[in-house]
């Protein structure tokens, strides 16, 4: 596979934060199924409680502790660096994401859209602690599987919208080809180092958007520093997409009647938030 396209992520401060909006939800229908990625770092009160409806939020904590909650289970959890979470928003959640006491955190948060039917389920929350997360080791790389399958190696995350992420990191001077199935939207996201994809240079904070092949394909990587870097693809839904503030919809009728459900109390099927 070749790149269609290389960005660099700038980096934008606002309270208690600091962002790289790595994919913005201007470009949801190209980028189909995932909404947005945002590369965040945060202290104290950034993400107080909020609601999310018609998608699931993917969390991979890169450093700190990140303590969160839901509406759904009421109970609060905590991430460390390395573990990793698959929130199902479905048909409403209020929740939010705090760092634990004194500490900044940096994650990655990407939104993968959900089908109209999967946007009726109800909401759920799965964790995957890092020593938990399966990991293929060969000369000079590692890859954690986080979401979906890579070569013999799966993860145990169940999945509504199908969609492969997947933490590789690379020695200088290394080299892997890493296999993509058939009608995957790929995208890769350096956190750390300089690697050549598809003989092309993509540097830290840069973003590769590989776009989609018809028939299975590969990406061939080659680190040319110690590289550190996030591959995710999935396989787009086709179907229409309204994205307004944390809810991502199929019409306009149905973004009105969630906003307006929110504003009367109805969000949750009548619980309290």
């Amino acid at each position: 596979m070749k790149i269609k396209s290389v960005e660099s992520i700038p980096l934008q401060l606002g309270k208690n934060k600091q962002t790289r909006h790595v994919l913005q939800a201007t470009e949801a229908e190209k980028s189909d199924p995932f909404v947005v990625l945002a590369d965040d770092e945060f202290e104290h009160e950034a993400f107080p409680k909020h609601p999310h409806k018609g998608i699931q939020t993917v969390t991979y904590v890169l450093e700190g502790s990140l303590r969160h909650y839901d509406s759904q289970s009421q109970v609060e959890g905590e991430l460390s660096a390395g573990d990793f979470q698959i929130m199902t928003a479905g048909r409403g959640i209020i929740h939010s994401e705090m760092p634990a006491e004194n500490e900044v955190v940096r994650g990655l948060q990407l939104w993968v859209n959900l089908s109209s039917e999967h946007k009726k389920v109800a909401p759920n929350y799965q964790d995957l602690k890092y020593a938990d997360v399966p990991k293929l080791t060969f000369d000079g790389g590692k890859i954690e599987i986080y979401a979906g399958s890579l070569e013999d190696v799966s993860s145990p995350l169940t999945l509504l919208t199908p969609f492969n992420y997947f933490s590789i990191h690379l020695k200088s001077g290394t080299s892997y080809k890493l296999p993509v199935p058939a009608d995957f939207n790929s995208f890769i996201y350096v956190l750390e180092g300089e690697v050549s994809i598809a003989e092309e240079l993509v540097q830290n904070f840069e973003f590769a958007k590989m776009g989609r092949n018809e028939a299975a394909d590969e990406i061939q990587l080659t680190a040319m520093k110690d590289t550190h870097l996030v591959y995710f693809g999935g396989q787009p839904i086709r179907e229409p997409i309204v994205v307004r503030g944390p809810f991502v919809m199929n019409t306009q009728a149905e973004m009105k009647s969630s906003y307006a459900d929110f504003r009367n109390g109805d969000f949750l099927g009548g619980a309290p938030y």
